[in-house]
């Protein structure tokens, strides 16, 4: 019995030794813990107490970039159209089926001609005493009135370069120094021009049921700058 009560004695003693060490190691990690935290609140700054010039600026958002367009987009053109009245009713049908659209009148190059001439004078009378000294001579010739070539002389404008070409040298012949250059003929006419990509919404059947209206309708794409109003 005197063994039994010595063991329980010293089994509670062990128990009570375990117990204490357990806190007192508790309590140290919870101390060590708090001054942690006490440090890294030490080392927090409000912004209200930090100066304006430790502050930072933010970075400005960067704007997306800009949307490319190519330069040389394509407009649709419908025409032409001889009277104003024809095209304003497919421009109602096309706005209708919330289609860009708009009538316009579109300088339209036309055949290509050759105009042979004498450069500009130093003045008006100059070239009125030259054309009388052509006239003398049997040259068909007059006074150019007007534009880059004003006070000189031509000898015609042909809608063949070859002819233009065998006329410049008959006259370089004749030791007048004559020369020829290409004009584009040019002639303004009623189109609806259809902005880029708008023609691709429109279903196969509307253009087939357009071309049964019109049948003499033309429908081509140029590029928008050389049409736009």
């Amino acid at each position: 019995m005197r063994w039994i009560a010595l063991s329980l004695l010293l089994l509670n003693f062990g128990v009570f030794a375990w117990f204490v060490s357990t806190t007192t190691a508790e309590k140290e990690r919870v101390r060590i813990a708090d001054k942690r935290a006490e440090a890294q609140i030490q080392g927090i700054t409000l912004v209200s107490e930090m100066s304006r010039k430790d502050l930072s600026p933010l970075a400005a958002p960067s704007a997306p970039p800009p949307a490319e367009h190519s330069a040389e987009q394509l407009c649709t053109l419908l025409g032409p159209f001889a009277e104003e009245f024809l095209g304003e009713a497919i421009v109602q049908r096309l706005k209708a089926l919330q289609v860009d659209a708009i009538l316009r009148d579109v300088e339209m190059q036309g055949q290509m001609r050759y105009w042979v001439f004498l450069p500009p004078l130093n003045s008006r009378r100059e070239a009125y005493n030259r054309l009388r000294e052509l006239q003398a001579q049997g040259i068909d010739s007059y006074v150019i009135p007007k534009g880059a070539l004003a006070d000189g002389i031509s000898f015609g404008i042909f809608s063949e370069r070859l002819r233009a070409e065998s006329l410049t040298s008959e006259l370089l012949e004749k030791g007048i120094r004559a020369q020829f250059r290409e004009e584009p003929q040019t002639h303004s006419e009623r189109w609806i021009v259809l902005a880029p990509g708008a023609s691709d919404d429109l279903a196969p059947e509307f253009w087939l049921q357009l071309q049964q209206e019109y049948p003499d309708l033309d429908r081509r794409r140029n590029l928008c700058a050389e049409v736009a109003g």
